[in-house]
């Protein structure tokens, strides 16, 4: 089943490094689709926050002729936030600690998108 699949690809990439927090599939319409998320992060904030901040730039790359937005990268004073929109209207969310190196992050996250998106066909 392809939901599992995407929970397995989820955990492999949470797992990849110690610095990632938490990794989560969302809809853009705010929905949690997978997720592997520590108690201290609900479900709901993440997909909504995500959508709401893809959504945000996608009206800016817009407005200002770039086409959509591909990534997202936040980075503040304990940590980093990183969205990466993999198709489907889905962006995969993941959360990491200060200490984690970001252009890994992102290396590791596009790796996880290859795997989950062929999945998404059938969710």
């Amino acid at each position: 089943m392809n939901a599992e699949k995407i929970q397995q690809s989820l955990e492999k990439l949470k797992n990849l490094s110690t610095m990632i927090e938490g990794v989560a599939l969302v809809s853009m319409e705010g929905f949690i689709m997978a997720s592997v998320l520590p108690d201290a992060v609900g479900e709901e904030r993440i997909a909504g926050l995500s959508a709401s901040f893809m959504a945000l730039a996608g009206r800016c790359t817009s407005e200002l002729g770039k086409g959509e937005p591909q990534q997202l990268f936040i980075q503040a004073q304990s940590g980093i936030v990183a969205m990466l929109g993999i198709g489907d209207g889905t962006c995969l969310c993941a959360v990491a600690s200060k200490e984690s190196k970001p252009g890994m992050v992102l290396f590791d996250m596009k790796r996880a998108a290859e795997e989950i998106r062929p999945l998404l066909e059938n969710f």
